[in-house]
């Protein structure tokens, strides 16, 4: 009758951690949360951005509404090597301008029979980190 504190022959079932636990656990948790954290923030860092990658379709759209604003038969000349776009820093743009060719297009229904009636403009944007973003679009010579 007097053995409540002692355990013969059976397993004691302990709940909870032990002090020494603990600390292991604080020690091994302090050397690899940092070491994580600065192999996330470099990735992150490195990475571009969602807002110049929005600014940058912003400028490419931007610059194809420039383009298309003109009549088919006089649009602007293409700018086939990167220049630096006016007031934004660190962005730089081209655009070509050609004919439509049969493999620009898959399959269209009806057919095009007459290409010189249509052009391909795509406008590229580099934003600072090198991203490109590209927009295109077909016009059409339409009739006067």
């Amino acid at each position: 009758m007097g053995n409540y504190g002692k355990s013969r022959g059976t397993a004691v079932k302990r709940k909870g951690f032990t002090a020494i636990e603990l600390i292991m656990f604080i020690v091994i948790a302090g050397i690899f949360v940092p070491l994580a954290f600065i192999g996330f923030s470099g990735a992150i860092k490195s990475g571009t951005t969602p807002e110049l990658i929005t600014k940058a379709r912003f400028i490419a759209e931007q610059k194809m509404e420039d383009i298309t604003r003109n009549p088919f038969s006089s649009l602007p000349v293409a700018q086939v090597t990167y220049i630096a776009v006016p007031g934004n820093t660190g962005y730089e743009w081209k655009w070509t301008i050609n004919q439509l060719a049969p493999a620009d297009i898959s399959t269209i229904n009806p057919p095009i029979t007459d290409y010189t009636k249509y052009k391909k403009i795509v406008v590229y944007v580099k934003e600072p980190n090198n991203y490109e973003y590209t927009v295109f679009t077909i016009v059409t010579q339409r009739p006067l």
